[in-house]
């Protein structure tokens, strides 16, 4: 046999066997492995270079973390310098308001008195806090007290006549504070008819003798 042309030793029978870029022993089978120092080098060079880029990435992880947090950190700096928490919930609360006041809106323009009692009466915790609240509640009493008044009236029922007139008188009398007009929405139509509503039923409390209980309810 060539010597020249043996390359590579087998490690499993020991036969020389000729470089032809085989990765076997054409003998026993056993897988050939390059051990010169050459190839031994480029291997460690090879396992260097992935060690190298598997350390990188937890720093750069590292990196656009600390980037992050600083970005956060600066945000929330600007939010609180120009008061941006406060302006967003003034912001939310205000279409709050508004989506209520649609809802009695459209109750009372579509003359639904049944569903506009259900906001001002049983969600009257929710909707208080809309600046048309007392607007929308007094077209509903406007709308539902007086006639029961006089059923009243006919029916000499003067406990109910009494009660009828304070809940109108009360609400009438709320407007006294010049601090309502200031923060409620109001309506020059139902504020007079408020007003006349009041003094009708004043007027026939008095005819019914009844003006020292009225008196007591309202001052």
């Amino acid at each position: 046999m060539d010597t020249d042309k043996i390359k590579k030793t087998c490690p499993g029978c020991g036969a020389g066997i000729p470089d032809k870029q085989t990765t076997f022993c054409p003998y026993c089978g056993r897988e050939l492995i390059d051990l010169s120092r050459k190839n031994t080098d480029r291997k460690i060079a090879e396992v260097k270079m992935v060690q190298a880029e598997t350390m990188a990435v937890p720093k750069k992880l590292g990196v656009v973390a600390a980037a992050t947090l600083f970005l956060l950190f600066l945000l929330f700096a600007i939010g609180i310098f120009f008061n941006v928490p406060e302006k967003i919930k003034e912001a939310w609360m205000l279409g709050e308001m508004d989506s209520l006041s649609r809802d009695m809106q459209k109750a009372y323009q579509d003359e639904d008195w049944d569903q506009l009692e259900q906001y001002l009466i049983f969600e009257c915790e929710e909707y208080i806090g809309a600046p048309d609240y007392f607007l929308y509640r007094t077209a509903w009493f406007l709308h539902t007290y007086p006639p029961l008044f006089d059923e009243a009236r006919q029916a000499h029922d003067k406990e109910e006549m009494l009660w009828i007139y304070e809940t109108l008188a009360k609400d009438y009398d709320m407007r006294d504070d010049g601090v309502f007009f200031r923060i409620y929405e109001t309506d020059g139509d139902i504020e007079a008819a408020l007003k006349e509503e009041v003094e009708r039923e004043t007027k026939i409390l008095k005819e019914e003798g009844l003006e020292d209980e009225m008196y007591k309810l309202r001052f």
